[in-house]
Order: C-alpha cells, then sequence, then structure tokens
C-alpha cells in the first residue's frame, strides 16, 4: 500500500521534484541519445556550409576555432557571455515570452530545413535599443554552444518578402558558419566589456564572413535582383559597433558570380520541378535524404542480431537433428515426408526481403526511381555552362587581393 501510494502521489505532482524527474528521465539512457543526434545535426551542417560557403571563410574559422593563438581569444567570448546576455535582457531584448508570429517561425523553419542550419534561439528587440542593431543578427559562442537570431520585429516585417527571407537567411548562414563568436565579440567591445583588442584581431576574419552569408542569402531566395537589392538595404542600414564590411560593388560581383555556380543552377532545377521546399542543401552527388543512412544501419543492426539468435541456438543444441548410434542421420517419417512433399517450396514461396532476413542478412536498399529522361537532360545542360565553386572562390580571393 505504501509503495501504490508514493506512485500516486508521483504521478499526481506532488511527490519530491528529484524523485518525479527520475521516474520519468533516465539518464544514462537518455544523455547518449541526446549527443548522437547533436552529432549528427552538426556533422549535416558542416557537409552543407562547404557546399555554398567561401572557401577561406571556413579556413579562417578553423584556424581561429583549433589555434593556440585563436582559441584562447575566441574563450573570452564564451566566458563574458552570461553577462552579455544579462545586460541585453535589461536593455535591449524583450522576454522569452515575447514569440515572433507563427508565420515568420514557419518561415525560419523552412529555412533552416533548407540550409540545413543550426536552430537558433530567437529573440525579439525592444523599440528603444532597435535604432542601434541591425534587422537581423546572429550571435553564438564557439564551436556551436549558443546560436541566437536577434531580430527587430519591425523592420523585418516590413521588408518585402525576398526580402526578408534573404535577411533570415544570412543570418542562418552566419550561423551555420560559426560566425557568431565574432559579432558577439564586436558587441561585447561595443558594451565595454573589455574585448576591444579582440575586436581589432577579428578584423581578417569579419572581413570576409558576409560573403558566406550572401550566398546563403541566395539559396534560400533563388533570384539575383531580390539578392541584390537586400544587400544595398543591409549596407544602408549598417550600425557602428558591427564588423565594416566590404565595399558593395565587391558584393554584387561575388554574387553574380555564385549565380552562376552549379549548385545556384541545381537549386533552380530542383525548385522547378519540385516545387520551392523541395530543395535541401546535401553533399554534391547525392540525392537521397540523409536519414537513409540510418535506415541502413538499422537493418544491418538487426540482420546481425537475428544471426546471433541462430547462432545461439544451435549452440544450445535446439536445432540439431536426431541421429543413430553410429552417427547417421535417422530417416525421416514417412508422414513427415509426404508432409514435405504436399507443401511448396519455402524458399522459393518467400520473397527475396523475407528470405535475406531468415538468413541473417540485411535486405537489400530500395533502389533508386528512374530519373526522368527531359530532367536529366537538363540538368545536364545547366550544369554544363555552369561554373564551379573552385572557380567562384578563386575570382572572389584575386578581388579581394589574398593571393
Amino acid at each position: 500500500m505504501g509503495s501504490r501510494g508514493r506512485n500516486l502521489r508521483l504521478l499526481s505532482g506532488r511527490g519530491p521534484p528529484r524523485a518525479r524527474l527520475r521516474d520519468v528521465v533516465h539518464i544514462a539512457a537518455d544523455l547518449p541519445q541526446f549527443i548522437q543526434r547533436r552529432e549528427l545535426a552538426s556533422y549535416e551542417q558542416r557537409l552543407a556550409r562547404t557546399a555554398y560557403a567561401y572557401g577561406v571563410d571556413l579556413r579562417r574559422a578553423q584556424w581561429l576555432a583549433n589555434s593556440t593563438v585563436g582559441d584562447p581569444l575566441m574563450r573570452t567570448v564564451d566566458r563574458r557571455w552570461s553577462g552579455l546576455v544579462a545586460s541585453l535582457e535589461k536593455d535591449s531584448v524583450r522576454p522569452l515570452r515575447k514569440a515572433p508570429p507563427t508565420a515568420l517561425l514557419e518561415e525560419l523553419a523552412g529555412l533552416i530545413h533548407l540550409l540545413r542550419a543550426p536552430l537558433p534561439t530567437v529573440r525579439l528587440l525592444r523599440a528603444s535599443a532597435a535604432s542601434g542593431w541591425p534587422a537581423v543578427t546572429p550571435l553564438g559562442t564557439t564551436n556551436g554552444g549558443i546560436h541566437w537570431l536577434v531580430l527587430d520585429l519591425d523592420r523585418v516585417m516590413a521588408m518585402p518578402t525576398e526580402e526578408r527571407t534573404f535577411a533570415l537567411a544570412a543570418g542562418l548562414g552566419h550561423l551555420q558558419c560559426d560566425h557568431g563568436p565574432i559579432f558577439a565579440a564586436h558587441l561585447m567591445a561595443q558594451r565595454g566589456r573589455g574585448v576591444r583588442l579582440v575586436k581589432g584581431l577579428m578584423r581578417p576574419w569579419a572581413k570576409v564572413t558576409v560573403f558566406s552569408a550572401d550566398r546563403a542569402g541566395l539559396l534560400a531566395t533563388c533570384s539575383l535582383p531580390a539578392a541584390l537589392q537586400a544587400v544595398e538595404r543591409q549596407a544602408a542600414e549598417h550600425v557602428a559597433w558591427m564588423p565594416r564590411w566590404p565595399s558593395l560593388q565587391l558584393r554584387r560581383q561575388a554574387l553574380e558570380d555564385f549565380d552562376r555556380s552549379t549548385i545556384m543552377a541545381r537549386r533552380r532545377l530542383l525548385s522547378d520541378v519540385e516545387g520551392r521546399n523541395g530543395f535541401t542543401m546535401a553533399p554534391a552527388g547525392r540525392e537521397e535524404e540523409l536519414d537513409s543512412i540510418a535506415r541502413k544501419l538499422a537493418s544491418a543492426l538487426g540482420g546481425a542480431i537475428r544471426m546471433g539468435g541462430r547462432l545461439a541456438m544451435r549452440i544450445e543444441g535446439y536445432e540439431r537433428r536426431p541421429s543413430d548410434d553410429d552417427g547417421t542421420e535417422a530417416a525421416p517419417k514417412a508422414g513427415d515426408a509426404a508432409e514435405a512433399d504436399s507443401k511448396p517450396d519455402s524458399k522459393a514461396a518467400r520473397s527475396p526481403d523475407d528470405a535475406a532476413a531468415a538468413d541473417g542478412e540485411a535486405p537489400p536498399p530500395p533502389e533508386d526511381p528512374p530519373l526522368d529522361p527531359e530532367r536529366a537532360s537538363r540538368l545536364e545542360s545547366a550544369l554544363r555552362d555552369a561554373w564551379s565553386l573552385a572557380r567562384c572562390d578563386q575570382r572572389l580571393t584575386r578581388r579581394l587581393g589574398l593571393l
């Protein structure tokens, strides 16, 4: 009776909080799954950003995060992040209970799926502080620990649809390429939190970050004129504490080059065939969804488990046939032979998947549907005239004078 009363108290919420948590969540079972899902999401983000981002930007960001000089500088942002958040909640951002409109959140969810970008915490600016901020501001800590997307809701909702899509996708591109700590360091320097030296040292990294974000915005809008208008608006709304972007002419030329790339050709063709949301970022040459790997692993694991069960039964002797004293196999009974002759061949009647499962092997993966010949010819002709991403990067690098 005592145990039953304790369980009723836990279910009704009147038991000790620590006991209620222990009965609902098992840390040893749930934590590894959470870590695996997070590692898989990070892996998808890294693959997706290498398909469109500026190569110099990615290499510099990797050096900044892993070098003996850059890592201590970036850790300064991590150590001061809690203080920055406390100060922002006092005078700049609205409370968390103030959520954006549902339509805006749905648009963000679609862009996150398209770019395979990280899922950010969306915070809204107060009207009194909005003049000192861009319309969309990405912030974060190192190694993707925290992602913030700070929005000026009035300006974002007043934008034309395609320009708003470009601005949101560019902010997600910054977060995907690990630019959040760079902007956080500039904001800390503006608020007098003792990292002015970090702001000066990050100038070479901040110089090239905008090109990757512009490419993410062009991928989302799929319209070069709308992207160029959004870039001009962003340059006009530049605030003092943000990094100084390269000239508007350089950004236009970089977008015009990227608009001729193979990834944009695939984006336009697949969007025309499958609709606006039919295209998502994936590694080059890989059209299937990434979760197909999980299905293949699950089927292989199931086959291994079935094989282990059969081996265990054989070791225990459950499948041994009766034998005579001299070791020869006993003859089957007449009734059993007649019954076996009357039954159809079990292996012939079984499907290939059932036969493979019975033999302990994983069923073969489903074959990809044949590609439409017209669609294949359109894709081939579009890719024949397109530029490679390396060519776009080389032209941009020469214009920036980095060679």
